[in-house]
């Protein structure tokens, strides 16, 4: 709850009508302070109604990250229909994990792509404590930002500078697992035409594991010059150091997913050393210029350098018995294999995206159109070794029986008598593509075409790969005159693949298709939103796994599904989020014959979510708030698991679904003393009942991930 105290508190003090014209423009990806949540630009690349826009697109702002006190972007996105949310749980919090519509997903940042290592571990995470709003893009979008994910895409927006004299807000959380956050904001203007913000953030926390903790020190800063006038530039920087990530441990199967007569492991176990280690460092420079020619026309450019640099050391739990191998394998294990790695990765990458939009009107048919040429290019290298380790019992486990290797080249291999030896792998990506785009309105029914061509290279240093491909997007809504939207629309995609063929080669890029169609309805004269989409999805050139690292590439997959989410202010003070998804998602074709028909892993049925908030605006307690949530994960696909004591397949294996409790309270100590204008406490609790469930597992390689156990957090936050 501290995190959007801080951050948005300037935002939430300032009148709700600040002209987006004093940061970068109405039509602009990046707006700051002004853009309801019944609106959204990451679809179209510019600011339009959720309601007019013919793609599913959820929203969540800073205000919902504060009442919610959300710490990451996971934890976020378990608010949003089609998302399977956490899929490694409470062990790999390092990294926003997570299935959109059955699919990874690719995270977006001021309309900029943020790229992850194309071989290893080194990706960046942006701190909620920077984020002004998140918006959910479903559905193939290759059309407008080229390589991507057929189930959609993660638009992540900074906070920048606001129009105002002077703001700030300054915010402490602490919680159990030591759970701690210090947040601070502050801006204002310089001169007439110059704006700046200064924000950060000291944050941490031990993890669910024994010997696991994060550990996190971020701070951003932004200035724009020309506020107020037709040409406008905002600089932004932002430096992140995180000396501890966590342990991204695993968990055995037997024990969790599947009963163990020994016992049940706990969620404290952790299978690696307390010298375990994975720390990184994060930097980044983004720009944004916006020149408003008049009579409709703009131009923006964006363009961001990013630098991630990670070191990771730990031993892990591989899921296998020790005794696996001896022929007499136990009944009731309690003793597991371990292996150790250690890597050292740097991450760097460039993205530019330029942009002329206009409007224009030919007879009755008025035009939106937008037109572009954007370029990514991601240097990541990483030197890294695998190896052995010594057996740990996960119902006692005794720790210091080996080293953590504190780079590569102190991993011991399997056989226990020296030093693997470290390998080293390059990969460069690079895309550039030109697009356009034209939203064309008559009356009450919009329609949008967008279409562009992309060119990819990429090679690991031994072999090359060039590819380029046509993608586009036709959609149509209209909408009626009782305000109801009903829409259709059809995209494509390409995503270039990084993994490595077992014959050696770089895999085809896979490709997608959707058909979505859907309505939307906002209520008049208020933000209440509610949409409904059905979609059908279709993705080849899939390359699936026939082993731990080996790949084939004959996969062809299909997600079907349909969601439905309403958010708003309710009468008499309350206020409403909910979201449901149902999704079947099937394996066509596969290299391996049993995962036809199958789904993919880690991949739910869908589930639902639902938030109550009452928080009067008159009366004698208003300033008071108090609600809950409500959240319902169906079970995840977690694949074949074969027995060890009779070395056969089992039927299909599935993670248990499981419903867990939220709830929060607020409260405006300006209501008792007039003198404690601008100081709020607020006490937010997740997984309020304490339930032990599992949000994902390989059962094909005995690995299972707990989620989160209860967490309560206490915030005082004080804005000016």
């Amino acid at each position: 709850m501290g995190t959007a105290l801080a951050g948005s508190a300037g935002q939430a003090a300032m009148p709700l009508a600040v002209s987006s014209s004093s940061v970068a423009g109405a039509d602009d990806i990046v707006v700051t302070g002004d853009l309801p949540k019944t609106d959204a630009s990451a679809g179209t690349k510019s600011a339009t109604p959720i309601a007019e826009t013919p793609q599913s697109i959820s929203v969540i702002d800073s205000s919902e990250i504060s009442r919610l006190g959300l710490q990451n972007l996971n934890q976020a996105l378990r608010f949003v229909a089609g998302v399977t949310p956490e899929t490694r749980g409470a062990s790999a919090e390092v990294y926003d994990q997570f299935k959109l519509r059955g699919f990874d997903a690719p995270v977006y940042l001021d309309g900029l792509k943020q790229f992850g290592s194309g071989s290893g571990y080194a990706s960046p995470q942006v701190d909620v404590s920077r984020l002004e709003r998140i918006e959910v893009v479903k559905g193939p979008a290759s059309a407008l930002y080229g390589a991507s994910s057929p189930g959609g895409f993660v638009s992540e927006v900074s906070k920048l500078p606001l129009d105002r004299d002077f703001y700030g807000s300054v915010a402490g959380t602490y919680g159990n697992y030591d759970l701690y956050r210090v947040d601070g904001d502050m801006g204002g203007r310089i001169g007439s035409d110059a704006l700046w913000r200064l924000y950060g953030s000291v944050n941490g926390a031990h993890d669910q594991q024994t010997y696991g903790k994060r550990r996190r020190e971020t701070v951003s800063g932004a200035v724009t010059v020309g506020s107020g006038s037709s040409t406008t530039f905002t600089l932004l920087g932002a430096y992140s150091h995180d000396p501890y990530n966590g342990n991204y441990g695993v968990f055995p199967t037997l024990g969790t997913l599947i009963d163990n007569p020994a016992g049940k492991i706990s969620t404290k176990f952790y299978g690696g050393e307390p010298g375990d280690y994975f720390s990184r460092e994060q930097a980044g420079v983004t720009y944004i210029l916006r020149h408003d020619f008049g009579g409709g026309w703009a131009f923006r450019s964006s363009g961001r350098y990013q630098y991630v640099k990670t070191n990771l050391g730990i031993v892990y739990t591989g899921g296998t018995q020790a005794d696996f191998y001896s022929g007499s394998p136990s009944a009731a294990p309690t003793l597991f294999s371990r292996y150790s790695y250690a890597t050292r990765e740097q991450l760097n990458n460039w993205t530019y995206d330029n942009q002329l939009s206009g409007q224009f009107d030919t007879g009755p048919i008025h035009h939106a159109l937008l037109i572009g040429v954007d370029r990514q290019v991601a240097h990541s290298k990483e030197l890294y070794a695998f190896g052995g380790g010594t057996s740990i019992d996960v119902f006692n486990p005794v720790y210091g029986t080996m080293p953590t290797p504190q780079n590569p080249y102190e991993v011991i291999n399997y056989a226990g008598d020296g030093y693997t030896t470290p390998s080293f792998t390059g990969v460069r990506q690079r895309q550039q593509g030109v697009y356009a785009q034209d939203q064309m309105s008559l009356g009450g029914l919009n329609v949008t075409v967008s279409g562009r061509q992309d060119w990819t290279r990429q090679t690991d240093g031994t072999q090359v790969q060039h590819n380029k491909k046509f993608t586009w997007r036709t959609a149509a809504l209209y909408k009626t005159k009782w305000g109801v939207a009903p829409y259709v629309s059809y995209s494509t995609s390409f995503e270039p693949q990084s993994s490595i063929l077992s014959d050696g080669s770089l895999p085809k890029p896979s490709l997608g298709r959707q058909l979505e169609a859907g309505a939307k309805y906002q209520v008049p004269g208020t933000d209440i939103l509610i949409t409904g989409a059905w979609f059908d999805i279709h993705q080849t050139n899939v390359a699936v796994p026939d082993s731990l690292f080996s790949y084939h590439q004959s996969g062809k997959v299909r997600s079907r599904g349909i969601e439905i989410e309403a958010s708003g202010s309710l009468p008499y003070g309350f206020n409403g989020r909910l979201a449901f998804s149902r999704q079947h998602v099937k394996v066509l074709e596969d290299a391996v014959a049993q995962n036809i028909g199958k789904p993919l892993d880690t991949v739910g049925k869908g589930g639902i979510s639902a938030t109550l908030e009452w928080a009067p605006k008159s009366g004698p307690a208003q300033g008071f708030a108090i609600g809950g949530t409500v959240r319902h994960v169906d079970s995840t696909y977690a694949d074949f698991y074969t027995n060890p004591l009779q070395q056969t397949e089992v039927t299909p294996m599935r993670t248990p679904a499981y419903t867990v409790f939220d709830a929060l309270m607020r409260f405006d100590l300006e209501r008792v003393n007039p003198r404690l204008k601008g100081v709020t406490l607020g006490v937010n609790a997740t997984n309020l009942f304490d339930k032990k469930y599992l949000t994902s597992c390989f059962a094909q390689y005995a690995w299972c991930w707990y989620g989160n156990r209860r967490t309560v957090q206490g915030t005082i936050g004080f804005s000016w």
